[in-house]
């Protein structure tokens, strides 16, 4: 009973600050002194609350992501094959995402995907490619399943990448499963550099959040290993101070195309600073500010 109720002792304060900061107008809660009393909010009340894995993920989820990928990844003039990793990949609706981006816009380039989570479960549903609309496809899997990957009113938009099937349920196209793999693996783990190999693009998108502090260092220092000299390092979801500390003196520069759009366009990372996983606004009074909101890094060694 005691413990119960310094508990909610400890609550007060933040549900105060809530309370104020929800009845502030816009204008002011966006300023950059506001920004600042926000990070301390959120590092103090919010940063180390609600860590828990989830397998959430849907299809085409961050438009303006998939474009700047496909203006940045257009310009690699090399006849060689493009190899794409997405770590973390949950049941492949990012992966395949950006296949179809990437080899629609590619028509004559090889493009080789791999796909890897520590679950074996949502691998193999990665691997099948088929997904039951309003159903998600990692229903008793190692973590919670979160969204369904594809909603019934979503099905026309995904035609390009799914095709349904007399029973209802959607199936990945073969353009996208051809020269696509999947394997489970921990990305903590050294063993994934070779498992892997070295990689044109790597997403690392919304599984290091929920981590330690040290565990997401690992992780993140990992998938820099797997990015090719002039590759392409896509990280999101990840802990802003943690980012910034290890990329802003790594040999990674920080891409700028359609960064604000990017920013803002995920629906569910609202609720900052208040919910961990919500969207810090981007505050270009911030030293570092474009390490800290970038999603997408250049390895340039």
């Amino acid at each position: 009973m005691l413990n119960q109720t310094l508990a909610k002792f400890r609550q007060v304060p933040r549900k105060v600050c809530r309370t104020m900061w929800d009845a502030m107008p816009t204008s002011v809660a966006q300023t950059p002194l506001m920004n600042r009393t926000g990070r301390f909010l959120y590092r103090r009340f919010t940063r180390d609350t609600l860590k828990v894995q989830t397998h959430f993920t849907q299809f085409m989820r961050n438009p303006p992501l998939l474009d700047a990928l496909k203006q940045i990844m257009a310009r690699d003039s090399s006849s060689t094959a493009l190899a794409v990793a997405s770590i973390g990949c949950s049941t492949g609706a990012e992966l395949y995402s950006v296949l179809y981006t990437l080899r629609s816009a590619m028509p004559g380039r090889t493009i080789i995907g791999v796909g890897c989570d520590l679950s074996p479960e949502v691998v193999r549903v990665a691997e099948r490619g088929l997904y039951a609309p309003g159903v998600p496809a990692a229903d008793g899997a190692l973590f919670a399943a979160g969204r369904p990957e594809i909603e019934e009113d979503e099905i026309s938009a995904l035609n390009g990448i799914v095709q349904q099937q007399a029973d209802g349920t959607c199936r990945v196209r073969d353009f996208l499963r051809h020269d696509t793999s999947w394997f489970a693996a921990d990305a903590i783990k050294d063993d994934i550099l070779t498992s892997i190999g070295p990689q044109d693009l790597v997403l690392a998108n919304n599984f290091m959040g929920p981590m330690d502090d040290r565990s997401a260092q690992l992780c993140l220092h990992n998938m820099m290993r797997l990015v090719k000299a002039r590759g392409y390092l896509v990280v999101d979801g990840v802990d802003l101070d943690l980012k910034t500390r290890v990329l802003r003196d790594a040999p990674f520069a920080p891409i700028l195309t359609n960064l604000r759009e990017i920013w803002g366009c995920d629906g569910s990372k609202q609720g900052w600073p208040w919910l961990r996983w919500g969207a810090e606004p981007i505050d270009t009074s911030e030293p570092d500010w474009r390490v800290r909101y970038t999603i997408i890094f250049q390895r340039l060694r």
